[in-house]
């Protein structure tokens, strides 16, 4: 390896299974390679993800669900994805329901090998740790937020506190992975009003607020490509490691990583077809052995 650290940049946009597969893919080989920790930046088509143990029924409005089983929901590598489908997907870490869009959102990861850093064990401080790399990244770019809820990322706007940001985690492999999405773009969150419901459970801050008035998107100055240069860099302060090297040298798909690449993408296919694109797996989270 040319680094202890790896950077996963944007790249073609892939099924939300694969996406999903390729997140637990890197958790379980993160340590066999002795990696301290990574960043991904990634998209999905048109898809509702639901967290863990959310039931879709209480998340996602009927006609979507009933569409989507009706629908093809299997998805290849042809990235053949239909602009007018709603897909639904289930991730492998807690939290709520979310809705993601190829050119409306753009999700992140931070990936650590918990034997290296210990600190981040405890849940809460976990939480703490990693959305402050984010927000740090944020303010780069002069946007002023702040952690609200378990795991939210909130701006003022009008004076108002607004969500553009939940974030998840899970831990396999003693590696925690922390993603989250950003909202680019206001039309999505009415697309959010049009396929999702009224969240069962919400953070106190939110005090009923509809989608509409809960979320906002980030300023249209804000760039895609700055902030996973600035995520990548805050998180090489946090962990005190050293970015001398060429990125280049950091890249998921460069030479260096060619052998943890080659298992990620490996495992990555028998965990989407075994696993994510099971319909049982995403409706009623149940897991064919």
């Amino acid at each position: 390896m040319t680094s202890q650290t790896f950077y996963f940049p944007e790249s073609k946009i892939r099924s939300p299974y694969q996406n999903l597969a390729i997140e637990e893919a890197i958790s379980l080989n993160m340590n066999k390679f002795n990696l301290m920790g990574g960043v991904r930046l990634w998209r999905n088509p048109r898809t509702i993800v639901l967290g863990l143990s959310e039931n879709p029924k209480l998340t996602i409005k009927e006609h979507i669900i009933d569409r989507f089983v009706n629908g093809k929901h299997e998805l290849t590598k042809n990235r053949d994805f239909a602009s007018d489908f709603t897909y639904i997907a289930r991730r492998a870490s807690g939290g709520g329901t979310v809705f993601h869009d190829p050119s409306g959102n753009i999700n992140y990861s931070i990936y650590v090998n918990l034997e290296l850093r210990k600190e981040l064990f405890s849940v809460k401080d976990s939480y703490d740790i990693l959305l402050g790399i984010v927000r740090k990244s944020l303010a780069k770019q002069l946007i002023a937020s702040e952690s609200k809820g378990k795991s939210d990322i909130t701006i003022t706007e009008d004076g108002i506190l607004k969500k553009i940001s939940g974030n998840a985690q899970f831990r396999k492999k003693n590696c925690i992975v922390q993603h989250g999405t950003l909202i680019l773009q206001n039309r999505l969150i009415d697309e959010v009003s049009e396929v999702l419901l009224h969240p069962p459970e919400e953070p106190d801050y939110r005090k009923a607020r509809n989608h509409r008035d809960f979320l906002t998107s980030l300023p249209n100055s804000f760039d895609v490509q700055t902030f996973g240069k600035d995520l990548f860099d805050e998180f090489h302060s946090y962990l005190n490691t050293d970015l001398s090297q060429s990125k280049e040298d950091f890249s998921f798909f460069s030479r260096g990583f060619s052998s943890f690449r080659r298992s990620v993408l490996k495992d990555s296919e028998n965990i989407r077809k075994q696993k994510y694109e099971s319909l049982s797996y995403i409706l009623n989270r149940e897991v064919i052995p």
